[in-house]
Protein backbone atom coordinates (compact mmCIF):
# COMPACT_ATOMS: atom_id res chain seq x y z
CA UNK A 1 0.00 0.00 0.00
CA UNK A 2 1.31 3.28 -0.81
CA UNK A 3 0.25 6.37 0.41
CA UNK A 4 -0.58 9.55 -3.09
CA UNK A 5 0.85 13.19 -2.72
CA UNK A 6 0.38 15.79 -5.49
CA UNK A 7 3.54 18.35 -6.45
CA UNK A 8 2.66 21.96 -6.26
CA UNK A 9 3.96 22.61 -9.67
CA UNK A 10 2.42 19.67 -11.76
CA UNK A 11 0.03 16.65 -11.73
CA UNK A 12 2.43 14.05 -11.60
CA UNK A 13 1.41 12.12 -8.81
CA UNK A 14 4.61 10.48 -7.02
CA UNK A 15 4.23 7.50 -4.26
CA UNK A 16 5.98 7.45 -0.94
CA UNK A 17 5.84 4.17 1.22
CA UNK A 18 3.61 3.94 4.08
CA UNK A 19 5.25 4.87 7.39
CA UNK A 20 7.36 2.46 9.28
CA UNK A 21 9.68 1.91 12.25
CA UNK A 22 13.09 3.61 11.36
CA UNK A 23 15.79 1.50 9.84
CA UNK A 24 18.50 3.47 11.46
CA UNK A 25 19.43 4.17 15.44
CA UNK A 26 18.08 7.21 16.60
CA UNK A 27 18.76 9.03 19.50
CA UNK A 28 15.32 10.65 20.95
CA UNK A 29 14.22 13.28 23.02
CA UNK A 30 14.59 12.50 26.37
CA UNK A 31 18.35 12.18 26.23
CA UNK A 32 18.70 15.44 23.68
CA UNK A 33 16.63 17.78 25.99
CA UNK A 34 19.08 17.30 28.79
CA UNK A 35 22.39 17.85 26.22
CA UNK A 36 20.68 21.01 24.90
CA UNK A 37 19.63 22.39 27.70
CA UNK A 38 22.28 20.74 30.26
CA UNK A 39 22.65 24.56 32.37
CA UNK A 40 20.41 26.48 33.64
CA UNK A 41 20.52 29.75 30.79
CA UNK A 42 16.94 28.50 29.48
CA UNK A 43 15.71 26.25 31.68
CA UNK A 44 12.41 28.22 30.79
CA UNK A 45 11.79 26.84 27.09
CA UNK A 46 13.19 23.89 28.07
CA UNK A 47 9.24 22.65 27.76
CA UNK A 48 9.09 24.51 24.34
CA UNK A 49 11.32 21.87 22.85
CA UNK A 50 8.84 20.00 21.28
CA UNK A 51 10.64 16.84 19.58
CA UNK A 52 14.13 15.93 18.57
CA UNK A 53 16.30 13.28 17.43
CA UNK A 54 19.75 12.83 16.23
CA UNK A 55 20.37 10.85 13.21
CA UNK A 56 24.08 9.38 11.91
CA UNK A 57 24.35 10.79 8.38
CA UNK A 58 26.01 8.28 6.86
CA UNK A 59 23.55 5.48 7.91
CA UNK A 60 20.64 8.26 6.60
CA UNK A 61 22.04 8.76 3.45
CA UNK A 62 22.61 4.91 2.83
CA UNK A 63 19.26 4.16 3.99
CA UNK A 64 16.81 6.76 3.06
CA UNK A 65 17.97 7.46 -0.39
CA UNK A 66 17.13 10.84 -2.07
CA UNK A 67 14.11 10.64 -4.26
CA UNK A 68 14.57 12.77 -7.34
CA UNK A 69 11.62 12.94 -9.82
CA UNK A 70 12.95 15.59 -11.85
CA UNK A 71 15.86 14.49 -14.50
CA UNK A 72 17.86 17.65 -14.47
CA UNK A 73 18.07 17.35 -10.33
CA UNK A 74 19.17 13.45 -10.88
CA UNK A 75 21.75 14.65 -13.18
CA UNK A 76 23.11 16.78 -10.83
CA UNK A 77 22.75 14.25 -7.99
CA UNK A 78 24.27 11.84 -10.56
CA UNK A 79 27.30 14.17 -10.86
CA UNK A 80 28.20 13.74 -7.31
CA UNK A 81 27.45 10.37 -6.32
CA UNK A 82 29.15 8.28 -9.33
CA UNK A 83 31.60 11.17 -10.62
CA UNK A 84 32.61 12.63 -6.96
CA UNK A 85 31.82 9.47 -4.75
CA UNK A 86 30.25 11.47 -2.29
CA UNK A 87 28.95 9.98 0.59
CA UNK A 88 28.70 11.52 4.20
CA UNK A 89 31.53 10.93 6.79
CA UNK A 90 30.18 8.43 9.26
CA UNK A 91 31.47 10.61 12.19
CA UNK A 92 28.92 12.96 11.35
CA UNK A 93 25.16 12.89 12.65
CA UNK A 94 22.75 16.00 12.16
CA UNK A 95 20.21 17.25 14.69
CA UNK A 96 16.00 17.58 13.91
CA UNK A 97 14.32 19.62 16.24
CA UNK A 98 10.92 20.77 16.39
CA UNK A 99 9.87 24.01 18.76
CA UNK A 100 6.14 24.99 20.36
CA UNK A 101 5.72 28.75 19.73
CA UNK A 102 7.21 31.32 22.51
CA UNK A 103 6.00 34.77 23.80
CA UNK A 104 7.69 36.93 22.59
CA UNK A 105 9.85 38.85 25.40
CA UNK A 106 12.30 41.68 25.41
CA UNK A 107 15.38 40.05 27.26
CA UNK A 108 16.88 43.19 29.51
CA UNK A 109 19.65 40.89 30.68
CA UNK A 110 21.43 40.19 27.59
CA UNK A 111 25.09 40.16 27.70
CA UNK A 112 25.05 40.81 23.54
CA UNK A 113 23.89 43.62 21.60
CA UNK A 114 22.50 42.17 18.58
CA UNK A 115 23.80 43.76 15.62
CA UNK A 116 22.07 44.01 11.83
CA UNK A 117 24.13 43.83 8.52
CA UNK A 118 22.96 44.36 5.21
CA UNK A 119 24.94 42.56 2.56
CA UNK A 120 24.82 40.50 -0.93
CA UNK A 121 24.82 36.84 -1.03
CA UNK A 122 24.36 36.29 2.13
CA UNK A 123 23.75 32.61 1.06
CA UNK A 124 27.32 31.81 0.37
CA UNK A 125 27.67 30.05 3.66
CA UNK A 126 31.28 30.95 4.28
CA UNK A 127 31.96 31.47 8.10
CA UNK A 128 33.12 34.13 9.55
CA UNK A 129 36.31 31.83 11.35
CA UNK A 130 35.05 32.93 14.72
CA UNK A 131 34.35 29.34 16.74
CA UNK A 132 32.58 31.01 19.28
CA UNK A 133 30.23 32.01 16.26
CA UNK A 134 27.53 29.87 15.82
CA UNK A 135 25.85 30.83 11.88
CA UNK A 136 22.18 29.87 11.08
CA UNK A 137 20.63 30.17 7.31
CA UNK A 138 17.06 30.47 7.04
CA UNK A 139 15.51 28.00 5.10
CA UNK A 140 12.45 29.50 3.07
CA UNK A 141 9.93 26.23 4.23
CA UNK A 142 6.58 25.10 3.21
CA UNK A 143 4.33 23.92 5.75
CA UNK A 144 5.59 20.60 4.50
CA UNK A 145 9.38 20.16 5.20
CA UNK A 146 11.23 19.76 1.93
CA UNK A 147 7.72 18.33 0.17
CA UNK A 148 8.52 19.57 -3.12
CA UNK A 149 12.60 18.98 -3.09
CA UNK A 150 12.40 16.57 -6.45
CA UNK A 151 10.36 18.41 -8.47
CA UNK A 152 10.86 20.42 -11.60
CA UNK A 153 11.58 23.94 -9.64
CA UNK A 154 14.36 25.42 -8.19
CA UNK A 155 13.61 28.15 -5.48
CA UNK A 156 15.58 28.79 -2.55
CA UNK A 157 14.37 25.61 -0.64
CA UNK A 158 14.74 23.40 -3.30
CA UNK A 159 18.20 24.78 -3.93
CA UNK A 160 19.02 24.09 -0.67
CA UNK A 161 18.22 20.17 -0.40
CA UNK A 162 20.01 19.76 -3.65
CA UNK A 163 22.86 21.51 -2.71
CA UNK A 164 23.05 20.19 1.21
CA UNK A 165 22.21 16.43 -0.36
CA UNK A 166 21.57 14.71 3.10
CA UNK A 167 18.36 16.58 3.20
CA UNK A 168 16.83 14.94 0.79
CA UNK A 169 17.42 11.91 2.65
CA UNK A 170 16.09 13.55 5.80
CA UNK A 171 12.83 14.27 3.63
CA UNK A 172 12.47 10.68 2.75
CA UNK A 173 13.19 9.78 6.37
CA UNK A 174 10.50 12.20 7.54
CA UNK A 175 7.75 10.76 5.18
CA UNK A 176 9.01 7.14 5.34
CA UNK A 177 9.13 6.50 9.23
CA UNK A 178 7.21 6.60 12.56
CA UNK A 179 9.33 9.20 13.94
CA UNK A 180 8.38 12.18 16.63
CA UNK A 181 9.65 15.15 14.62
CA UNK A 182 7.42 14.77 11.64
CA UNK A 183 8.05 17.57 8.68
CA UNK A 184 5.41 20.49 9.62
CA UNK A 185 6.39 23.97 10.53
CA UNK A 186 2.68 24.82 11.41
CA UNK A 187 0.81 23.18 13.58
CA UNK A 188 -2.78 23.95 15.32
CA UNK A 189 -3.47 25.58 19.04
CA UNK A 190 -5.09 22.48 20.80
CA UNK A 191 -7.72 25.44 22.18
CA UNK A 192 -9.01 27.18 19.68
CA UNK A 193 -7.99 25.00 15.96
CA UNK A 194 -6.18 28.34 14.44
CA UNK A 195 -2.58 27.60 13.01
CA UNK A 196 0.68 28.18 15.05
CA UNK A 197 3.90 28.04 14.02
CA UNK A 198 6.21 25.36 14.91
CA UNK A 199 9.72 26.05 13.56
CA UNK A 200 12.18 23.03 12.47
CA UNK A 201 15.72 23.65 13.22
CA UNK A 202 18.47 21.45 11.27
CA UNK A 203 21.34 21.70 13.17
CA UNK A 204 25.11 20.06 10.88
CA UNK A 205 23.80 19.24 8.09
CA UNK A 206 26.88 19.93 4.84
CA UNK A 207 26.65 21.72 1.49
CA UNK A 208 28.70 19.62 -0.89
CA UNK A 209 27.59 21.02 -3.89
CA UNK A 210 27.96 25.13 -4.99
CA UNK A 211 25.77 25.14 -7.63
CA UNK A 212 25.47 28.67 -10.07
CA UNK A 213 22.16 29.78 -10.49
CA UNK A 214 22.04 32.65 -12.94
CA UNK A 215 20.71 31.30 -15.67
CA UNK A 216 18.95 27.82 -14.28
CA UNK A 217 17.21 29.60 -11.19
CA UNK A 218 13.47 28.81 -10.25
CA UNK A 219 11.61 27.65 -13.72
CA UNK A 220 14.84 28.08 -16.21
CA UNK A 221 15.98 24.77 -14.18
CA UNK A 222 13.90 21.87 -15.67
CA UNK A 223 14.67 23.54 -19.50
CA UNK A 224 18.12 23.73 -19.07
CA UNK A 225 20.83 21.76 -21.35
CA UNK A 226 23.31 19.18 -19.38
CA UNK A 227 25.79 21.33 -20.51
CA UNK A 228 24.47 24.45 -18.41
CA UNK A 229 24.25 22.13 -15.76
CA UNK A 230 28.05 20.61 -15.76
CA UNK A 231 28.63 24.44 -15.90
CA UNK A 232 27.08 25.49 -12.74
CA UNK A 233 27.82 22.26 -10.78
CA UNK A 234 31.23 23.09 -8.26
CA UNK A 235 31.95 20.26 -5.58
CA UNK A 236 32.24 21.78 -2.48
CA UNK A 237 35.30 20.09 -0.93
CA UNK A 238 36.05 20.31 1.91
CA UNK A 239 31.93 20.56 2.61
CA UNK A 240 30.36 23.77 4.63
CA UNK A 241 29.00 22.47 7.93
CA UNK A 242 25.60 24.39 7.95
CA UNK A 243 22.47 24.96 10.12
CA UNK A 244 18.93 25.79 9.52
CA UNK A 245 15.95 27.11 10.57
CA UNK A 246 13.05 26.62 8.52
CA UNK A 247 9.64 28.56 9.34
CA UNK A 248 7.07 28.88 7.29
CA UNK A 249 5.75 32.73 5.95
CA UNK A 250 1.66 33.56 5.77
CA UNK A 251 0.64 33.60 1.89
CA UNK A 252 -2.78 34.14 0.40
CA UNK A 253 -3.12 37.06 2.02
CA UNK A 254 -4.69 40.94 0.62
CA UNK A 255 -5.07 44.31 1.74
CA UNK A 256 -3.70 45.87 5.19
CA UNK A 257 -2.09 43.14 7.81
CA UNK A 258 -3.91 42.44 10.92
CA UNK A 259 -2.63 42.73 14.01
CA UNK A 260 -3.26 38.34 14.61
CA UNK A 261 -1.36 38.43 11.11
CA UNK A 262 1.83 40.42 12.26
CA UNK A 263 1.44 38.91 15.72
CA UNK A 264 1.88 35.54 14.15
CA UNK A 265 4.64 36.58 11.76
CA UNK A 266 6.51 38.09 14.89
CA UNK A 267 6.14 34.72 17.11
CA UNK A 268 7.48 32.14 14.31
CA UNK A 269 10.21 34.53 13.62
CA UNK A 270 11.53 34.52 17.40
CA UNK A 271 10.68 31.31 18.16
CA UNK A 272 12.80 30.20 15.37
CA UNK A 273 15.58 32.14 16.30
CA UNK A 274 15.59 32.25 19.99
CA UNK A 275 15.77 27.90 19.32
CA UNK A 276 18.73 28.40 16.94
CA UNK A 277 20.19 30.54 20.20
CA UNK A 278 19.51 27.71 23.03
CA UNK A 279 20.81 25.15 20.41
CA UNK A 280 24.48 27.00 20.63
CA UNK A 281 26.31 24.71 22.54
CA UNK A 282 24.94 21.18 20.96
CA UNK A 283 25.23 22.46 17.65
CA UNK A 284 28.89 24.14 18.38
CA UNK A 285 30.19 21.03 19.57
CA UNK A 286 28.46 18.80 16.87
CA UNK A 287 30.26 21.54 14.04
CA UNK A 288 33.19 20.76 15.66
CA UNK A 289 33.26 17.12 15.92
CA UNK A 290 32.23 17.01 12.41
CA UNK A 291 35.29 18.96 11.26
CA UNK A 292 37.49 17.79 13.84
CA UNK A 293 40.11 15.32 12.32
CA UNK A 294 40.97 13.79 15.64
CA UNK A 295 36.56 13.18 16.61
CA UNK A 296 37.21 14.36 19.77
CA UNK A 297 33.82 16.46 21.26
CA UNK A 298 34.51 19.70 23.24
CA UNK A 299 33.99 19.81 26.82
CA UNK A 300 31.27 22.26 28.58
CA UNK A 301 33.97 24.51 29.57
CA UNK A 302 35.15 25.30 26.31
CA UNK A 303 32.32 26.15 24.83
CA UNK A 304 31.11 30.05 26.49
CA UNK A 305 30.14 33.30 25.32
CA UNK A 306 28.95 32.44 22.00
CA UNK A 307 27.08 34.89 19.03
CA UNK A 308 24.24 33.54 17.17
CA UNK A 309 24.21 34.80 13.86
CA UNK A 310 21.37 34.33 11.67
CA UNK A 311 21.54 34.82 7.56
CA UNK A 312 17.94 36.01 5.80
CA UNK A 313 16.59 37.54 3.01
CA UNK A 314 13.35 38.21 1.39
CA UNK A 315 11.36 35.49 3.41
CA UNK A 316 7.75 34.99 2.36
CA UNK A 317 8.30 37.97 -0.50
CA UNK A 318 8.38 35.92 -3.95
CA UNK A 319 5.72 33.59 -4.66
CA UNK A 320 3.76 33.90 -0.88
CA UNK A 321 3.71 37.92 -2.01
CA UNK A 322 3.86 39.60 1.91
CA UNK A 323 5.34 43.36 1.81
CA UNK A 324 9.30 43.60 2.19
CA UNK A 325 9.06 46.47 5.01
CA UNK A 326 7.35 44.16 7.06
CA UNK A 327 9.13 41.10 6.89
CA UNK A 328 12.06 42.56 7.15
CA UNK A 329 11.50 44.59 10.15
CA UNK A 330 9.63 41.28 12.12
CA UNK A 331 12.78 39.70 11.28
CA UNK A 332 14.86 42.18 13.22
CA UNK A 333 12.64 42.50 16.21
CA UNK A 334 12.69 39.04 16.72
Amino acid sequence: MATRSHTRFTDDIFCTPVPTTSNIQVKTIDILRNEIFFSNLYEEYRQGLYAAEELNSKDLYENYLPNFENQNKLFIFDLLNNKHKYLPSPNKSILITRWKPFIPIIESNSQLSTIIKFQDDIFNYKSDGNIQTIEWYLNFANNDLFAYYGGPLLAQDELQVLECVELASLRQYLSQTINTVGSRTVGSDAHNNKSVPTPILISNTERVIDLDTKDIYGNAFAPANKEQLQHAFKLVDPPQVVNLIAIEAPSNGEGCYTYEQINYILTNCYTGFKAAQILAHKTYEMNRYASNSDHQRPSHNETNNFRTIIHTGWWGCGAYGNNRQIMLITQMLS
